[in-house]
């Protein structure tokens, strides 16, 4: 039967994609676009690619409810990749300028060889474009218009509650960083939170809105914070912009009872479906501000989640604002490199089939990447993704050796910095002279931001990287390589594989790029040939949230066997894959119960506990543990209960003095201690990785003393560089496995020096430090404060800042990097003015000899303007 009350169009476009010429001419399109790339002999047909231009023009304005955005993709897909093979044709730039209004996409265009002809229909197109151009004005913002559906997504900003997913070039973050902008300088008094996934993430999206802002801070009276400490500043600030991650939001909002927040956004909110514990930070923002009387609004953004509804579930189920965008801006060429079936082919997203291209036979990657880049004209910037750090550092070296050394300036100035912030003797200062560089977890965030920063600029061309790429960081690639569909210990999901993909093709630096997908070497290799078709080809499925994926009925019975008993260790959950995700879900449980809150987490519980079930699990637990209401997900009543009686028993009280009697970093009692906490916080059970809790107790202890070693030298203002030397020369000299007691650095050796992995052990447990201890440590200063003891030494500060400097800790809070504190003490009398109102910084640090201290200065002053002279 005839469908009614179908239009026209949607006849019309409803099957153009199975169009079998438009098929046939696609795929020629492909394989040319492929030789013209690998500048091989490639030819188009006057007819074909007339033909191409009509299509590609009549997909880009389709309008049936059933597959536009294939179609509108498709469209975008084939004049970009004509308007690379015919850069100076006219009808090419001509269709191009129609099929990217078509797109709504009015960003600065160039004309190429073609002079315009002011016909009727012409001027009539530029009356309209401009009239578009006008209408899509971002809000605040000079000569800077909305594309594709972004105005849809900026416009839902404004809901109670709000979510959205879109492509990952779609620029998720940016828009909420306009409309942050645009409420400053609006002069809006609010109070506006952003959580990005890492501290790396931090800075970047810190450091763009303090370029945007400049005056509008100070004159709208906003500060811009990312710690927890900062916001006890008295800054005479009646607004703040927080930029963090979930836990250090989580932390603020418990320690600051009287905070209120008008927006927050919640970025990269696909973390909230991870398997991961870090997941659970969602879940316990949003159960602190549902219970403000007046809550904040709220968005949700995801990169290509096909159901973002599934985020308002933490809030209110019933609520359907949510916003899917499939078209994306850009576009990508995949093509797979089958080092099994030796062959290179391009991946046809319209057949979804691979198209051979030719016969492959080179295998090694280093060797691989070098092959594909050299025919490359311009498309020279390349990322090389890796799932282990140990493959990204070993085939960035074999690949570096392919190259001379460059004579440039300004890599002559990264290599000195890199050597300078962690150590001469690592192998990245050598890298980086050859315009290659590696991107990894374990480095320092500043440096990660040089890094990054060269890259954008086009100073590096190659960067060999871990899944820390898919953190959100932007960078303007050409081309990226995926190597394996490993991430770690664990297999990317495809949600992640496709978000990785996406980092090419990037807005304001190609409107297309290219991937390439290499394979293991055997046949049932986990990133062999048909792992990536598929990934390629099927529909995203659709997302839950971790806590919804945890508690499957055997793990909730588990739990609630534990619980009815006052068993808050769960000894009843066999499985300890998921255990320290369980607990913290167990945890918010508890607490959500004992507030008699109806929370995400215990409406989950409630699916398959009853009313008597909670009864007895509130009754058993407050009989075990009558004066505890644990507010913190990071810590159980067990723990608190017994902290609070080793302060009580004079077990603990306060934190051990950093040097000795001699004047040497106290290590003994330090170790002491950190047996103590240890013993207080259970971290046998509760961070058995840690502690290395499977090994014989003397390993454990001697991790722990190593652990006292590198904290002190850390918390005593050691720079990194220090630090690496001297466990250099330990683990030379007199222990191998110092920091590294399971002796897994030698996962690293081949082509990695032993200078190299003492280094990157040495940032990978201080890295582990921050994020464990850090944690132990808030928990003993706050309850120490809370009995009263004054801390004369507070390591939870000293931890999170690297220094036991007052000054040093006051300028980072400031906004100053660990490093550039240190140049400023140590220049103290010159820099440094002690006024009755307090500390100011002298007008002179915009003279001194320190490029970083210099250009931090120009962000601080931006931000907190009170604290100079």
């Amino acid at each position: 039967m005839v469908k009614k009350n179908k239009s026209l169009a949607e006849y019309l476009y409803d099957n153009l994609q199975q169009n079998h010429y438009l098929r046939k001419l696609v795929k020629q399109l492909f394989t040319q676009y492929a030789y013209f790339l690998f500048q091989a002999k490639w030819s188009l047909d006057k007819k074909e690619k007339t033909d191409l231009l009509k299509f590609a023009d009549l997909l880009s304005k389709a309008q049936s409810n059933n597959g536009s955005s294939e179609c509108k993709n498709l469209a975008l897909k084939i004049i970009t990749m004509l308007q690379e093979m015919y850069p100076e044709d006219p009808n090419v730039d001509i269709v191009r300028n129609t099929v990217l209004s078509s797109l709504k996409n009015y960003l600065p265009r160039e004309n190429h060889g073609y002079i315009k002809i002011n016909t009727v229909d012409f001027l009539w197109d530029e009356v309209i474009d401009n009239y578009n151009k006008n209408q899509r004005k971002i809000p605040g913002q000079e000569n800077q218009t909305f594309i594709g559906d972004q105005d849809k997504i900026f416009n839902s900003l404004e809901n109670s509650i709000n979510s959205f997913s879109a492509p990952t070039s779609m620029g998720k973050t940016y828009l909420m960083k306009k409309f942050i902008e645009y409420k400053v300088k609006m002069g809006e008094e609010l109070n506006l939170a952003i959580t990005v996934p890492s501290k790396a993430l931090i800075t970047e999206v810190r450091s763009s809105l303090l370029t945007d802002l400049v005056d509008n801070l100070s004159e709208h009276s906003y500060r811009i914070i990312s710690r927890a400490e900062e916001y006890a500043f008295d800054y005479e600030n009646r607004n703040y912009i927080l930029v963090m991650t979930p836990e250090r939001l989580s932390n603020l909002l418990l320690d600051n009872g009287d905070l209120r927040l008008d927006y927050l956004f919640i970025d990269e909110s696909q973390k909230a479906t991870e398997m991961d514990d870090r997941s659970i930070y969602y879940y316990e923002i949003i159960d602190k501000v549902q219970k403000w009387k007046q809550k904040p609004r709220i968005t949700f953004a995801s990169p290509l989640i096909p159901n973002p509804d599934v985020f308002l579930q933490l809030i209110d189920g019933s609520i359907k604002n949510n916003i899917r965008v499939d078209e994306s801006p850009v576009t990508q060429t995949k093509f797979i490199i089958d080092r099994y079936n030796k062959e290179l082919s391009v991946y046809n997203d319209q057949t979804k089939k691979k198209q051979h291209l030719c016969e492959f036979t080179e295998n090694a990657i280093p060797h691989i990447v070098k092959m594909i880049t050299d025919v490359m004209k311009d498309k020279t910037q390349s990322l090389i993704y890796y799932g282990s750090k140990r493959d990204v550092m070993s085939d960035a070296i074999v690949f570096s050796r392919q190259f001379p050394t460059i004579e440039s300036k300004e890599l002559d100035e990264l290599a000195a910095y890199i050597s300078r912030k962690i150590n001469p003797k690592y192998v990245l200062v050598d890298l980086v002279k050859k315009g290659i560089a590696f991107h990894i977890g374990e480095l320092p965030i500043d440096v990660r931001t040089k890094i990054e920063e060269a890259y954008r600029k086009g100073i590096l061309r190659t960067v060999f990287c871990t899944s820390t790429l898919l953190e959100g960081v932007n960078l303007p690639a050409d081309n990226i390589f995926v190597t394996s569909l490993g991430n770690g210990k664990k297999k990317l999901s495809q949600l992640e594989f496709l978000n990785l993909i996406g980092r090419v093709g990037r807005l304001g630096h190609s409107m297309i790029g290219n991937v390439f997908l290499i394979t293991g070497e055997k046949e049932k290799s986990h990133s062999n040939l048909s792992s990536y078709l598929k990934y390629l080809s099927k529909k995203i499925s659709k997302e839950h949230l971790s806590v919804e994926k945890a508690l499957k009925p055997k793990q909730v019975a588990a739990i609630k066997k534990s619980l009815s008993a006052g068993d808050l260790k769960l000894s009843a959950v066999t499985d300890k894959r998921n255990y320290d995700l369980l607990r913290k879900i167990s945890l918010i449980y508890i607490k959500e119960l004992n507030h008699n809150q109806e929370g995400f987490t215990r409406k989950q519980f409630k699916k398959k506990i009853s009313d008597d079930d909670e009864t007895e699990i509130f009754t058993a637990l407050h009989s075990r543990y009558p004066d505890e209401s644990q507010d913190d997900v990071n810590f159980s009543a067990d723990q608190s209960n017994l902290l609070t009686r080793a302060i009580s028993d004079e077990q603990i009280k306060g934190f051990p003095q950093i040097f000795n009697d001699e004047n040497k970093l106290n290590v003994e009692e330090t170790y002491q201690f950190f047996l103590k906490l240890a013993h207080i916080f259970n971290w046998n059970l509760y961070e058995r990785k840690f502690v290395h809790a499977d090994s014989d107790e003397n390993i454990q202890h001697q991790t722990l003393e190593d652990y006292a070693k590198l904290t002190l030298m850390w918390i005593s203002g050691y720079s990194l560089k220090q630090i690496c030397d001297y466990v250099i020369a330990i683990r030379e000299r007199l222990d191998f496995q110092f920091l590294d007691r399971l002796d897994q650095s030698r996962k690293l050796v081949g082509n990695i020096n032993w200078d190299t992995i003492a280094i990157n052990i040495t940032m990978n447990q201080l890295n582990k430090l921050n994020f464990v201890l850090g944690k132990y440590f808030l928990k003993v200063s706050k309850e120490l404060s809370a009995n009263g003891i004054l801390l004369d030494n507070n390591w939870y500060q000293y931890l999170e800042y690297g220094t036991n400097s007052d000054l040093r800790i006051w300028l980072q809070q400031n906004g100053y990097s660990r490093e550039s504190s240190q140049y400023i003490e140590n220049n103290a009398n010159d820099l440094i003015i002690n006024s009755p109102s307090g500390r100011l910084i002298s007008n002179r640090i915009n003279y001194v000899n320190d490029p970083d201290v210099i250009n931090e200065t120009k962000e601080i002053e931006v931000n907190v303007p009170e604290i100079f002279y």
